[in-house]
């Protein structure tokens, strides 16, 4: 069930220097293993680079949006994964968590292999939608499909996030789409959004 325009999943979270990607890995994983706030100091720690090196890592991933910083300075999400309030709720092996997008709350932990329970929201009718993930895998025989945003993506939380939702039924994507101006982007089911967050999050497993 694909559509012909690209999506931009391929190196969605890359920024393109090692050190960034380091921070970002270390960022991902400390907030996973915490489901709490990161300061830059502790980055550092973990990935053996000096302050200045990590701020500045810092600020190039959130300019590509690819972490999020509070009003302290402190990280409070990365790679799609949250520990402040966000529009999708995700449910973590036992753990709470918010995601940018609704891909995030797929494809993170069918990467990670984990059990997941993701509450969303279908953005046509608004009816609340909650996904089950067991180890990773995502059921079958439900309606619900996905939505893979196309085009130029400089800012992942940006131009990337706001559209990258799950609705209810084929028909209300289409509803959706023909409301949107019909954007490019790319139409697929539960299990090929797993598939293909497990290649955006392959360099965290």
């Amino acid at each position: 069930m694909t559509d012909e325009p690209q999506t931009p999943t391929a190196g969605l979270l890359e920024v393109g220097d090692a050190d960034a990607a380091r921070v970002r890995r270390a960022a991902f994983t400390r907030l996973l293993a915490t489901a709490a706030p990161i300061t830059a100091a502790m980055l550092a720690t973990e990935v053996d680079l000096t302050d200045e090196q990590v701020e500045a890592a810092l600020r190039r991933l959130a300019a590509a949006g690819a972490i999020s910083r509070d009003e302290s300075g402190e990280v409070v999400a990365a790679g799609g994964l949250a520990v402040t309030r966000a529009w999708h709720r995700l449910l973590l092996d036992g753990r709470q968590y918010w995601t940018w997008c609704a891909f995030d709350g797929i494809g993170i932990p069918a990467a990670l292999e984990l059990d997941a329970v993701l509450d969303t929201r279908c953005p046509t009718c608004g009816a609340g939608l909650r996904i089950t993930i067991t180890a990773g895998s995502l059921p079958a025989g439900i309606p619900v499909v996905g939505w893979l945003p196309g085009g130029p993506c400089a800012n992942v939380q940006a131009d990337f996030c706001p559209e990258a939702n799950l609705f209810c039924t084929e028909a209300h994507l289409a509803t959706w789409r023909q409301t949107a101006g019909d954007p490019p982007g790319t139409a697929a089911t539960l299990r090929e959004l797993a598939e293909t967050g497990r290649q955006v999050w392959a360099d965290l497993t």
